[in-house]
């Protein structure tokens, strides 16, 4: 008789990829949809071609957020259709409602810019409050820590919201393909010392290159590509298994990694 054995596996760490500004560049946003595996994919409100992109988005079996546009410090980088703290209470509701709808099959909500407004925690809970009246507990909320005192997660948290914040820009200021892939590999790094790890980036012409690569070989390093909703849920489930004692070892890039 042969004996069995109940043998407990490690749990796979996971990563969670968003790419954000989709809709804005029609080219670009549907070479963004060409990536692997479970990407998830966030569209600015009121484009020409968000709505479009975002229904075959949804065909394709993507995962959809709102990249909601909020105030920014800057004044110079202000855009049409931000919620803003100066906005008047029915103002505002009616805005982010509208975004929420311009968007169809939505399933979470990240900040597009906002180092101003997600400082404010009254206008933030006011969005959440909007979140749970429209939609209640199905839609999670991303915080994109476009500023370190950013309040958002924490308002998401409070109104019982699955919510996440983001780890690593994978390509802030459109760096070189060596500098992403070196943040990619950072994303990894996290993961396996955290168990997850959430990554932002954008449809730009070397991001896309790096990631059609370093996706295609995500199972080399032993991570798992999930969708967002699914870190968020789990999150929400269970504190965060974070090792802030152990360094960070980010796999060094080999010579073929250049190019």
């Amino acid at each position: 008789m042969l004996a069995s054995f109940s043998v407990s596996a490690k749990e796979q760490a996971k990563i969670a990829l968003i790419i954000d500004d989709m809709g804005i560049q029609r080219d670009l946003s549907l070479s963004a949809l060409q990536l692997p595996g479970a990407v998830t994919y966030s569209f600015l409100p009121f484009t020409a071609h968000t709505q479009a992109l975002a229904n075959l988005a949804h065909r394709q079996g993507k995962e959809l957020m709102l990249h909601a546009p909020m105030q920014a410090i800057k004044p110079e980088d202000r855009e049409a259709h931000e919620l803003s703290a100066d906005i008047g209470g029915i103002a505002f509701e009616r805005l982010f409602i509208r975004q929420l709808q311009n968007i169809p099959h939505i399933s979470g909500v990240n900040n597009h810019k906002g180092s101003l407004l997600t400082q404010n925690y009254s206008a933030m809970t006011h969005i959440m409050q909007l979140i749970k009246a429209q939609y209640g507990d199905a839609l999670f909320f991303v915080d994109s820590k476009t500023a370190i005192a950013s309040v958002a997660q924490k308002a998401a948290t409070d109104f019982g919201l699955a919510s996440l914040g983001r780890d690593v820009f994978l390509d802030h200021d459109n760096p070189s393909q060596i500098e992403i892939r070196r943040q990619f590999r950072k994303l990894i790094a996290l993961a396996l010392r955290n168990g997850s790890a959430l990554g932002i980036a954008h449809p730009r012409v070397n991001t896309l290159a790096v990631l059609q690569d370093e996706l295609h070989r995500i199972a080399a390093y032993d991570v798992q590509l999930v969708s967002v909703s699914e870190l968020a849920f789990a999150a929400n489930k269970k504190a965060p298994h974070i090792k802030p004692e152990e360094e960070l070892k980010i796999p060094e890039l080999g010579e073929y990694d250049i190019f």
